[in-house]
């Protein structure tokens, strides 16, 4: 049964391809705005894959529910899973979808990079952040506002595994050594068998175990309640908030002189790499307290926060 499906992101790409049609962005802007709408568009295309191997085997079962897109909030933390697939022995797989277009490979100290254009890049660890959105479901599932089901009195704890999806054209280039949860990096294709094979018979606890079915859609739904879908402030994002007023009415002269006046008599600095940034992205980072602490970083080191946060 399927639960929730992935939220659309149309109305994301179309503000931002109104974006790129501005002849006032700098070529910087412009470039990162359209790497924004490539990473969007591969993002879609990798769910989407994962998503229908989740249906095709799982989405008319009885015994299995599945919920697509699931953005949670736990205090300041953030958990974006793009796919969580539930059985009656309330065994929970988390999957975190990976589209990628030529090889991922990992070294022997368990780091992933890419190829790109014929050359590695280092990419952020799947399997770390995976851990952290089990993390924060983990937290949620201690609160109240989950009621987990029970068995004879019993409340049931979920057993939790981590399962990252990568398209089926990639190939893994893999270390010789063992590197743990690596197992748990398969492709799209190999979904059905690791499910099977880690969800595997309970034996005499089998019974003991099992919620009837209208728990598990009990239960899914309670998870779901719990999506806070995400607002992006796309002019803040790029820090294009000056626009904003652009858009809205023109500015006086006296405004300009202020802002003009405030662009000599102001220095601002990431924090992080110690770059001058300008003061919308300062200020973006300030009114985003919550991600970034209160301190000021440059668009660059923002998007690795950011990640580190997912």
């Amino acid at each position: 049964m399927i639960i929730k499906q992935v939220d659309s992101k149309t109305k994301d790409l179309e503000v931002l391809e109104q974006l790129l049609q501005r002849s006032d962005l700098t070529q910087q802007v412009r470039q990162n705005i359209e790497q924004k709408i490539r990473l969007i568009r591969a993002g879609i295309k990798g769910e989407a894959e994962s998503a229908y191997q989740l249906q095709f085997h799982f989405g008319n079962h009885p015994d299995w529910v599945i919920i697509h897109d699931l953005r949670l909030q736990y205090q300041s933390k953030v958990a974006q899973i793009d796919h969580i697939l539930i059985n009656r022995q309330l065994q929970i797989f988390v999957c975190e979808s990976k589209r990628i277009a030529g090889g991922l490979i990992v070294n022997e100290q368990g780091e992933f990079s890419r190829m790109y254009k014929g050359k590695g890049q280092g990419i952020p660890s799947p399997l770390e952040q995976n851990q952290r959105h089990i993390s924060i479901l983990n937290k949620l599932l201690q609160t109240n506002q989950i009621q987990l089901p029970s068995r004879f009195g019993w409340r049931l704890r979920p057993s939790i595994h981590s399962l990252i999806l990568v398209s089926n054209e990639a190939y893994i280039r893999r270390p010789k050594n063992f590197v743990s949860g690596l197992d748990r990096v398969i492709k799209n294709e190999q979904l059905k068998t690791k499910v099977h094979q880690l969800s595997k018979h309970l034996g005499i606890f089998s019974f003991i175990r099992t919620v009837p079915r209208a728990s598990l859609e009990k239960f899914a739904r309670q998870l779901t309640q719990q999506h806070r879908p995400a607002q992006y402030d796309w002019l803040g994002y790029f820090g294009l908030d000056h626009l904003a007023r652009k858009i809205d009415q023109p500015a006086t002269e006296s405004q300009i002189q202020t802002e003009n006046q405030s662009k000599i008599d102001s220095h601002y600095f990431c924090i992080s790499c110690h770059k001058n940034i300008t003061a919308s992205a300062a200020y973006y980072c300030w009114n985003h307290k919550s991600i970034f602490g209160g301190k000021a970083y440059c668009y660059q080191c923002q998007q690795k926060i950011k990640q580190q946060q997912q």
